[in-house]
């Protein structure tokens, strides 16, 4: 994991997120949700307005932090992140949804998308346990009940470059994570083999 001081203030930090996004759905929600924060650290869940980016609905979910018990219990999820688990992830945990294996590795950057708090972009092989992986780029945004403290986390994952199992094509064999954090403007970056 490498940590640099972009020198850069928050909003340049991520509009330089905003501009490695390939995909609309995860530009809208970055887009709605860096508008409905405003001059706070992290916008509350209540400040989502799904309008805003209804076009890309069926590929975002919503998980509230459950402190105590260090899990993430989804609270909603889009049809097209239902039809990736075969059913609808709403009520259920993380970890009850991840193969154990991945799980270690798939809860720490939600922490770390809380604790920082951070926008996280990620992008390579995801879904990378299951037996469809995708190349693609994920964005997970912080939300607060206060501001301050991450109550929760909101997210979009989406397809880049489509790809038939029969076809051949490249899928990568990494993941790249890169974290904005919200406090400082900091990017930490981390490439991680799948």
């Amino acid at each position: 994991m490498t940590c640099e001081n972009s020198g850069l203030p928050l909003d340049a930090a991520l509009d330089e997120i905003a501009s490695r996004l390939r995909t609309e759905s995860t530009r809208l929600l970055l887009d709605h949700w860096r508008t409905v924060k405003g001059p706070l650290l992290m916008p509350d869940r209540r400040q989502i307005d799904p309008v805003q980016f209804a076009p890309v609905l069926p590929r975002v979910w919503l998980c509230d932090y459950a402190r105590e018990a260090d899990r993430f219990r989804y609270r909603l999820t889009g049809e097209r992140v239902a039809k990736r688990f075969g059913h609808n992830l709403s009520n259920h945990y993380l970890d009850d949804n991840t193969d154990p294996d991945y799980y270690p590795r798939v809860h720490r950057y939600y922490r770390n998308v809380i604790d920082f708090p951070a926008v996280l972009y990620i992008h390579g092989r995801l879904y990378a346990e299951t037996d469809d992986p995708i190349h693609g780029e994920r964005i997970l945004l912080p939300l607060s009940e206060d501001g301050q403290t991450g109550h929760g986390v909101i997210g979009a994952t989406e397809e880049i470059i489509p790809r038939n199992k029969s076809d051949g094509r490249y899928l990568p064999e990494f993941q790249k994570h890169i974290y904005v954090t919200l406090e400082t403007g900091a990017v930490v970056e981390e490439s991680l083999p799948v």
